[in-house]
C-alpha cells in the first residue's frame, strides 16, 4: 500500500468513483480516498494498517475483524488471540481471560473447569452451586455417578456410595440413628481449601470402606464355598483346614468389632448391639464342626446331611452380611455423632491384618490344642461371655473374687495360687498382672477349642493340616465357583462395579484403592449387569487445552465385565452344589452345572426374561394346554375368559339406562400405596428389580422392592415372622405414611416383624388378590388332580396365565419366602419356625380367596395346599414349560396382525405341525372337541352362552403391548360373520 500525490492523469476512487485529491491510498489493485479506505466490516480507516479478506481478497479489514472473521477473538476481551489461547465450550480464550464466572480464579494448565448453562466455574462454585449431592455421602458428583429412578424421585450416587449402600444398606452421611441422638449441624466449609480436603477425605473413606470390605466379603464368600465344596466331596482335611482360615476372618471382625466398642467407651457413647449376630454366627460354625464330625455315617445320612449343609451355609453367610453391616453402621453413626474421624479407619486397619495373622494361625492352633480349655477355673462351667485371663487360666467376671474373704478383684490387686484366686490382703504374695477378655474375643477362643477338638476326634494331626497348600486348595474353589457361577440366574450374583477403572480415570488409584487382603479375587464369567442407569455427569469436570479434542465417554456399569463370588451368592451356591452331590460322584465333582436346562441340555427361558407379546402368547398356549385336565369343571369359553379383559360394547355405552345394574364396582383406588390395584401402583412406582430369578430386571412395585429388600438385611430366624401381626399402632402409622408420601418411609429402620406384618396387610388389601380372582377356580381344581405330576403342571400352567403384574410379583414374593424359610431351623432352640408349609398357611389367605366365600364351602385348606406346592416348586415355576417354547419361536405367532380367532388357529397349527400332543388329565369326563374352535351345544346356563355385546378385536401385536387384546367368552361362536 502506498499513499501518492495525484499525478497528471485524473484519477478516480475505486470505491466512490469521485476524483482523487491530493493525497490517495494505493491497495488492493485499485486507488482510494484515505477516508474511503475503511474495513469492510467496521467501517474503520485503515490506511495505515490492513489485512485482506480471508475470502474475498478485494475487501479490506481491520485486524480486530480479520482475526474475528478468522473466529480467533477471546470470548472474555473481544480482543484478537495473536498467540497462545485456550478453546473450552466451544469459545476460545486468552489464556490469563479464562476463568470462573463467579471468581477471579485463573484455570492454569491442570486445572479442571466446570460447566453450567454456557458459564464456566471453578470447582469450589460449582461444587457449592449446581451440583448434585450424592444421596450416599452429601458430597457434589463430579464424575461419574449410578441415577437410581424411584417412581417421581431420582436418586443420583457415586458409584463406591451406591455399593455399599447396595450390599450393606448403609449410607455414609446417614447411618441408622438410635432414637434420642443429636447430631452436630453440618460443617459447611467457606473457602475451597476446606471443600477440596472435605471432599477429598470423604471420597478416601469411601473408596477405602468399599475396597476392603468387599475384599472381605468376597475372601469369607470364598472360604465358605471352599468349605460346603470339599464337605461336599468328602475332603474333610480340606475342610478343616479351610474352615480353620474362615475362622481368621471372623477374628478380625471381632476383633474390629472390639476396637470401635472401646472408642465408644472412650467418647462416653452407649454400647451398640451386635451381640446376637455375633452369637448366631458362632453357632452356625459350630453345627458345621458337629456335621464334619459325623464322617461315619454320612453315606447313610446323606441326604439329610446335604439339607442341613444348605441350611448352615445359607446362615453362615447371613450372619456374617449382617454383622458387617451392624459394625460398619456403628463405626459411622459414632462418627456422624462426634463430627470427626474416629472409628471407620480402625475397623478396616483389623481387617486389613488377615493376610499377615493367616500365616501364624496354624501356630495359634496348636498352643490352643495343647491347653484345650474352656471353662471357669472357679465353677468350672463353660465361659460363653467376656471373663479375666491370667495365663492359660480363666474366670467369669462374677467369679473373680478372692477364695477366702470372697472380695471382688476387680477393685484391688489378687494373685493365684494352686490355681486360685487370693487378694493381696488374704494372701502376703506379689499381684498378678490379669488380662480382660471381650465377649468375641472369648468366641473366637471356643471355636479355637472348638476347631482342636474336632481335629482330635476326627485324628487328624497338624502334619496332615501343615501339608495343605492353601494357595492350591484356594485357586480349585475359585475354578469350582466359576463353573457353578456361571449358570446360576444372573440377578442372584453381585452386580458388582469394576471400580478400578474408574479409579484409573481418577488417576489415583494405586493410592487409595489397594487392599491387603489378597485372597479375595474376582472369579471370572460371564458378563453380568449392574441393571441401573450409569450415566456421564453433564457436569464432568473438563480438562484445560489448547487443542479440541474429543473425550472418551467413561465407561458403563453395565457394560463392565465382572463377576465375583459375594456372601449373597452362597445360598444358590450350595443348593447348586447339594443338587449335584446327589447325583455325582464324591470324588467326581461337575464340571459344569446348569440349573436352568432341559431334557435336551439346552438353556431353559425364564419368564421374566418374556417381552409383553411373548408372555401373552404363552398365557393364551397355556390356556390350550390347560384345557385337557380341567375341562370337567370348565369349558374353553370360561379358560379363555380367564386371561381376558372385558370391554363394554357400543350398546352398553348409550343404552346405560336401559342396563340391569348388578353388583356394581365402586371405583378402584388409584392414589396411595395400600388398597391399590396391583397394576395400577407398579405402573406408578415401579421400579427396575433384580429380585427375580431371570437374568433380566422385571418392574415391580417400589414398595414390594423396599420391603424385601429391607427384610434381607435383617435377622430373619425370628420365631413367628409372618405369622406375628407386629405393633398394631405402628402398623397403622406406617400405613398411613406410605399412602401419603412413600419415598419418606425407610423400612430399614423397622424390625423384621413390623416389615413382614406390612407386606402381609399390603397383599390382603388388594382389591384383587395377587392371584386373582378369575383364576381362583382354576388353582382349586388343579390341586384336585390325583396325579402329582399332572397336578404339578396343571398349577405351573395356571401360573402362566396370570397377567403378567400378578405373575412376576408372585415370583418375587415366593422366592424370597423360600428364603425365608431357610431360617425356620437353625438349632433345636433358634428358627423362625416358619417353614414352607407354616409360611403357606400364613401367606395364602392373603393371595389366593374367591371373589366371593360361600360359607358352605370352605376352601382355603385347598389354598394352602396350592401355596405350598408352588414355593416347593417354585424356581421351576419361574421357567417357560420347556414345551411351550417352541410358540415363542414361531415367527408366525408375531409377525402379524391377528384375530384372536386366527391367532388360537395358528396355536393349533402349530401344535399339529410339531407333532405335539396334548396331554389329557385321566378325570376327564368328556372327550376333548376335535379342534378348539368347532361349535358346542350349549347347555341351559347363562355362562354358556356367547354375549350380545361381543365385537370382534383385531390383535396387533406390538412391543408395547401390556395386555391381551379382548377376545369374547366362546372360541367358536363369538366371531361367526
Amino acid at each position: 500500500m502506498t499513499l501518492d500525490s495525484p499525478t497528471k492523469h485524473t484519477l478516480l476512487c475505486s470505491k466512490c468513483n469521485l476524483p482523487l485529491g491530493d493525497q490517495l491510498v494505493k491497495a488492493l489493485d485499485g486507488a482510494f480516498h484515505p477516508n474511503c479506505f475503511t474495513c469492510w466490516d467496521c467501517q474503520t480507516p485503515v490506511a495505515s494498517c490492513y489485512l485482506p479478506h480471508p475470502t474475498e481478497p478485494g475487501k479490506p479489514l481491520c485486524e480486530r475483524d480479520y482475526f474475528k472473521r478468522l473466529e480467533l477473538v477471546c470470548a472474555e476481551c473481544d480482543e484478537p488471540l495473536r498467540g497462545t489461547y485456550i478453546i473450552a465450550l466451544d469459545k476460545k480464550y486468552h489464556p490469563n481471560h479464562f476463568t470462573c464466572s463467579d471468581c477471579s480464579t485463573v484455570f492454569g494448565p491442570d486445572d479442571s473447569y466446570y460447566e453450567h448453562d454456557g458459564h464456566v466455574y471453578c470447582h469450589f462454585h460449582y461444587s457449592t452451586r449446581f451440583a448434585v449431592s450424592c444421596a450416599g455421602c452429601d458430597m457434589a458428583i463430579l464424575k461419574q455417578y449410578v441415577e437410581i429412578e424411584r417412581g417421581d424421585a431420582v436418586d443420583h450416587w457415586h458409584p463406591e456410595c451406591y455399593m455399599i449402600q447396595k450390599f450393606w444398606s448403609v449410607k455414609i452421611a446417614h447411618p441408622t440413628l438410635k432414637e434420642g441422638d443429636q447430631c452436630p449441624p453440618k460443617y459447611i466449609p467457606q473457602t475451597p481449601f476446606e471443600l477440596f480436603k472435605i471432599q477429598k477425605d470423604t471420597e478416601e473413606k469411601v473408596v477405602s470402606i468399599w475396597s476392603v470390605l468387599s475384599a472381605f466379603e468376597e475372601s469369607s464368600a470364598v472360604c465358605i464355598s471352599e468349605m460346603l465344596l470339599h464337605v461336599s466331596n468328602g475332603a474333610y482335611i480340606e475342610s478343616i483346614c479351610l474352615s480353620e482360615r474362615f475362622l481368621v476372618h471372623v477374628e478380625a471382625l471381632f476383633a474390629g468389632i472390639d476396637k470401635i466398642c472401646v472408642i465408644y467407651k472412650e467418647h462416653q457413647q452407649s454400647e451398640f448391639k451386635y451381640s446376637r449376630e455375633a452369637k448366631m454366627l458362632c453357632k452356625k460354625i459350630i453345627n458345621f464342626f458337629s456335621l464334619l464330625s459325623r464322617t461315619g455315617d454320612m453315606e447313610m445320612k446323606k441326604l439329610g446331611i446335604t439339607q442341613e449343609l444348605l441350611s448352615l451355609v445359607t446362615g453362615l453367610a447371613h450372619y456374617l452380611k449382617n454383622l458387617i453391616r451392624v459394625t460398619l453402621n456403628a463405626a459411622l453413626r459414632l462418627e456422624t455423632l462426634l463430627g470427626k474421624s474416629v472409628a471407620v479407619s480402625h475397623l478396616l486397619a483389623r481387617l486389613m491384618e488377615i493376610p499377615g495373622k493367616e500365616r501364624h494361625s496354624r501356630d495359634s492352633q496348636r498352643l490352643i490344642q495343647a491347653r484345650n480349655t474352656d471353662y471357669c477355673q472357679e465353677c468350672k462351667n463353660i465361659i460363653e461371655d467376656q471373663c479375666v485371663r491370667y495365663g492359660d487360666q480363666r474366670w467369669h467376671i462374677t467369679c473373680f473374687q478372692c477364695k477366702k474373704c470372697e472380695r471382688s478383684l476387680k477393685t484391688t490387686s489378687g494373685s493365684v495360687m494352686n490355681g486360685q484366686l487370693y487378694c493381696t490382703t488374704c494372701v502376703h504374695a506379689s499381684p498378678c498382672t490379669f488380662d480382660y477378655v471381650s465377649r468375641l474375643a472369648q468366641y473366637s477362643y471356643l471355636l479355637r477349642i472348638a476347631l482342636s477338638r474336632l481335629c482330635s476326634l476326627l485324628q487328624i494331626t497338624d502334619s496332615q493340616l501343615s501339608n495343605v497348600d492353601y494357595s492350591t486348595k484356594l485357586n480349585s474353589a475359585k475354578a469350582a465357583a466359576s463353573h457353578i457361577l456361571k449358570d446360576m440366574p444372573p440377578n442372584m450374583l453381585n452386580a458388582s462395579i469394576e471400580l478400578q477403572q474408574m479409579m484409573e480415570e481418577r488417576g489415583h488409584m494405586e493410592t487409595i484403592y489397594p487392599t491387603e487382603i489378597k485372597d479375595a479375587k474376582t472369579v471370572s464369567s460371564s458378563t453380568t449387569r449392574l441393571d441401573r442407569k450409569m450415566s456421564r455427569s453433564f457436569k464432568m469436570a473438563n480438562k484445560r487445552s489448547t487443542i479440541l479434542g474429543n473425550t472418551t465417554l467413561p465407561t458403563r456399569t453395565d457394560s463392565l465385565h465382572r463377576r465375583s463370588v459375594g456372601l449373597d451368592d452362597l445360598p444358590q451356591m450350595a443348593a447348586v452344589a447339594v443338587n449335584a452331590t446327589t447325583t455325582n460322584s464324591r470324588k467326581a465333582p461337575p464340571e459344569n452345572i446348569h440349573i436352568a436346562t432341559g431334557l435336551s441340555g439346552k438353556p431353559r427361558i425364564y419368564l421374566s426374561e418374556l417381552s409383553a407379546l411373548q408372555y401373552m402368547i404363552i398365557r393364551y398356549v397355556a390356556v390350550v394346554q390347560i384345557e385337557s385336565y380341567v375341562r370337567s369343571s370348565f369349558t374353553s369359553a370360561e379358560l379363555l375368559n380367564m386371561v381376558e379383559t372385558k370391554k363394554s360394547s357400543i350398546w352398553g355405552k348409550f343404552f346405560t339406562p336401559f342396563k340391569v345394574k348388578k353388583n356394581v364396582q365402586p371405583k378402584a383406588k388409584e392414589i396411595g400405596t395400600f388398597g391399590v390395584p396391583l397394576d395400577v401402583l407398579t405402573d406408578r412406582t415401579g421400579v427396575e428389580s433384580n429380585l427375580a430369578l431371570g437374568p433380566s430386571p422385571v418392574r415391580l412395585a417400589a414398595f414390594i422392592d423396599d420391603a424385601i429388600t429391607a427384610m434381607r438385611q435383617k435377622d430373619m430366624s425370628v420365631e413367628g415372622i409372618f405369622r406375628k401381626n407386629g405393633n398394631i399402632r405402628r402398623l397403622r402409622e406406617l400405613t398411613e405414611a406410605l399412602d401419603k408420601n412413600p419415598n419418606e418411609v425407610d423400612l430399614t429402620q423397622e424390625n423384621a416383624v413390623q416389615v413382614a406384618a406390612l407386606l402381609k396387610k399390603f397383599l390382603r388389601d388388594l382389591p384383587d388378590p395377587l392371584m386373582t380372582h378369575r383364576l381362583h377356580g382354576l388353582f382349586m381344581c388343579a390341586d384336585r388332580i390325583p396325579d402329582p405330576d399332572q397336578r404339578k403342571r396343571a398349577l405351573h400352567l395356571a401360573c402362566c396365565m396370570l397377567p403378567m403384574t400378578n405373575r412376576v410379583t408372585m415370583e418375587v414374593l415366593f422366592l424370597f419366602f423360600r428364603w425365608v424359610a431357610t431360617y425356620s431351623h437353625i438349632t433345636d432352640e433358634v428358627g423362625s419356625r416358619m417353614d414352607i408349609p407354616n409360611l403357606a398357611r400364613v401367606i395364602a389367605p392373603s393371595i389366593l380367596t374367591a371373589h366371593h366365600k360361600d360359607p358352605l364351602k370352605d376352601e382355603s385348606f385347598t389354598a394352602i395346599r396350592v401355596v405350598e406346592t408352588i414355593l416347593e416348586s417354585c424356581n421351576e415355576f419361574c421357567l417357560v414349560p420347556e414345551d411351550l417354547e417352541v410358540f415363542l419361536k414361531d415367527p408366525s405367532l408375531s409377525g402379524m396382525d391377528m384375530s384372536p380367532r386366527e391367532f388360537l388357529k395358528k396355536v393349533e397349527q402349530t401344535v399339529k405341525h410339531k407333532g405335539y400332543s396334548i396331554p389329557r388329565s385321566p378325570d376327564a369326563q368328556r372327550p376333548p372337541p376335535s379342534s378348539i374352535y368347532t361349535p358346542q351345544q350349549y347347555l341351559p346356563y347363562s355362562n354358556h352362552h356367547p354375549p350380545s355385546d361381543c365385537i370382534p378385536q383385531p390383535l396387533k401385536p406390538t412391543p408395547q403391548l401390556m395386555q391381551p387384546p379382548r377376545r369374547t367368552d366362546s372360541f367358536s361362536n363369538a366371531y361367526k360373520p
